[in-house]
């Protein structure tokens, strides 16, 4: 630990000098972010706050930058965020995980569209294949890089990605594309949207199709159809409704990754059918003084459905099916001029069909209850301080508490200096606390009895600055993570039971500039160092990269896409 304290005191001596020449920038104008000099962000408190005076470090993936990384699927995009990797599982399975700890399904990232969880409560994590959004309709991406249950509840145990749809209104007209390439992969693209005479009530409408066969050799044939939209209606200047929907069925290849897997005769080779249905509906009331009201309440509905036969054998059914509903409420509020208060109350009920993992053909279901805040105190011009938490209760595991504080030091506007600490918790989803799966009597896999949630407690020192006219944006992060309770949950170690054995310490650092001169010309590049400390399993260890980079840029005459690398020692 001293020695951790020694690098975060030299670091903040070295961002400290460096700072003092670039402060007379901050009077220009600045192009950064359309002209703003400092983006705000609403992911880290769920407070509107500037990057600088936010509770966290977040990457902002917006248009221009969707734009310039070339990516043809959401989870790519995510190669744009330090510590963050991204791959396929079963060859067209994609996963997105952060500062590792993962496994076919990276269970410690939350994912929010438009203020609703589309976290799965049957694996956990996402399933990107189904997610009920198009990248076209995506307007901007906030992901919060660190534990961050304090605003979101439960599964954001070790990031959020918090993805917001353009506006109706954003996408007037008629919008086509079709992309055919030498892989044998194709998409077509179409959206049309609209809006009333009097401009109150906007809509747009998406469609999709595409293909791809993939390679010869491996599994990873896929297809999908979807359709998306969403409608915004201004009853007056204080009301606003927002409906989202999306309904996708696709197909794709599936079978055991590893070939010398003693169960690769009982996981052949063979199409898995999944469709989603999503609505979403949002209620925003304004107050004058910067007061708020936001109320949602969305379903998501998911079925996988893969029932097959191996000769000799009979038929073996993996068959999957969740449904969520989510209702959610949040107050903003000023309580005086130095002083901000987020809170907010929220429940879920999850069903759950799996038989499976848990070796049952009933539905199982968990219903969890939270309430949240975050207090913003400004104690003088230049010192900001965040006290926050959440507490949350469950039927799986009860009754979980976690607790942040942040203090931010602005040195100038464009200058700042952050340490947060923080507790936060993973639950185990269903089919992890009911876990039992058998083959042909003999128990593979069980969970025992009563699983406890994961903890990480985690510790940030952080500097943002803004440079060169307010157009490089950087951020700099270090962090020391203490894991316990994780659960031993990747089947393909078939582990004999589920248990809260296992435990890890991580420390290092992030690092991530924004490069904009102008319009037309981006620069992104990230780096992440990660240090196991201690862990009680080399799974886990070799779970995280060390040394992960990436780097996207676009220039007048050239774009380039994402350029990502991830080195585990």
């Amino acid at each position: 630990m001293d020695k951790l304290n020694s690098i975060f005191a030299a670091l903040a001596t070295l961002l400290l000098l460096a700072s003092i020449p670039a402060a007379s920038y901050a009077e220009q104008d600045g192009i950064f972010f359309d002209n703003q000099i400092v983006p705000i962000v609403l992911s880290a408190s769920k407070l509107p706050q500037l990057q600088t005076e936010a509770t966290a470090s977040i990457t902002v993936i917006d248009r221009a930058l969707i734009k310039a990384s070339g990516v043809t699927q959401i989870p790519e995009l995510f190669r744009l965020v330090p510590g963050m990797q991204v791959g396929n599982a079963r060859g067209n399975f994609p996963v997105a995980a952060y500062q590792g700890l993962t496994s076919e399904f990276p269970q410690g990232v939350q994912v929010v569209i438009d203020g609703t969880s589309v976290y799965s409560p049957i694996f956990g994590g996402v399933i990107w294949s189904t997610l009920p959004i198009e990248l076209e309709d995506i307007e901007r991406i906030e992901v919060v890089r660190g534990p961050n249950n304090a605003s979101f509840g439960a599964n954001a145990f070790q990031g959020v990605i918090n993805i917001t749809t353009t506006h109706a209104s954003q996408a007037a007209g008629v919008k086509t594309s079709l992309r055919v390439d030498n892989n044998q992969a194709e998409r077509a693209f179409f959206r049309y949207a609209g809006a009333q005479a009097d401009g109150r009530l906007n809509y747009r409408l998406s469609l999709s199709s595409e293909k791809k066969e993939g390679y010869t050799d491996f599994s990873d044939d896929f297809s999908k159809d979807a359709l998306s939209g969403r409608i915004d209606y201004r009853v007056d200047t204080q009301n606003t409704f927002q409906f989202n929907f999306a309904t996708l069925d696709s197909k794709r290849q599936t079978q055991n990754p590893n070939p010398l897997s003693p169960f690769i005769l009982f996981d052949p080779k063979r199409d898995r059918n999944e469709s989603t249905q999503f609505a979403l509906i949002a209620w925003e009331h304004q107050i004058n003084n910067g007061e708020q009201v936001r109320t949602h309440l969305s379903y998501h509905h998911f079925d996988g459905k893969d029932k097959y036969n191996v000769p000799a054998f009979g038929t073996f059914n993996t068959t999957s099916e969740s449904t969520t509903w989510d209702l959610n409420a949040e107050h903003i509020l000023k309580l005086n001029t130095a002083q901000r208060l987020v809170w907010g109350i929220g429940a879920t009920h999850e069903s759950v069909y799996a038989p499976f993992r848990i070796n049952s053909n009933s539905t199982k279901t968990n219903t969890r209850v939270r309430l949240f805040g975050n207090l913003e105190s400004r104690l003088t011009d230049r010192l900001i301080l965040n006290t926050g938490g959440l507490i949350e209760h469950e039927q799986i595991s009860g009754m979980n508490v976690s607790p942040r504080m942040a203090l931010n030091y602005l040195t100038s506007p464009n200058h700042a200096y952050r340490i947060t600490a923080t507790k936060a918790f993973r639950t185990p989803v269903i089919t992890e606390e009911a876990r039992d799966i058998a083959l042909f009597g003999a128990t593979l896999q069980v969970s025992t009895d009563n699983l406890k949630p994961e903890t990480v407690v985690s510790y940030e020192a952080a500097y943002h600055g803004i440079y060169l006219f307010n157009t490089l944006n950087t951020d700099v992060k270090l962090f020391h993570n203490t894991y316990k309770q994780l659960i031993n949950n990747d089947i393909s170690n078939t582990p004999d039971v589920l248990d809260n054995m296992d435990s890890a310490k991580t420390y290092g650092a992030e690092f991530e500039i924004n490069y904009r001169p102008d319009r037309n010309n981006i620069l992104h590049a990230g780096y992440a160092f990660t240090h196991v400390k201690q862990a009680s399993d080399e799974r886990l260890t070799s779970s995280i990269p060390k040394h992960n980079f990436n780097c996207s840029f676009r220039t007048n005459t050239t774009m380039v896409g994402v350029v990502a690398l991830s080195i585990t020692t």
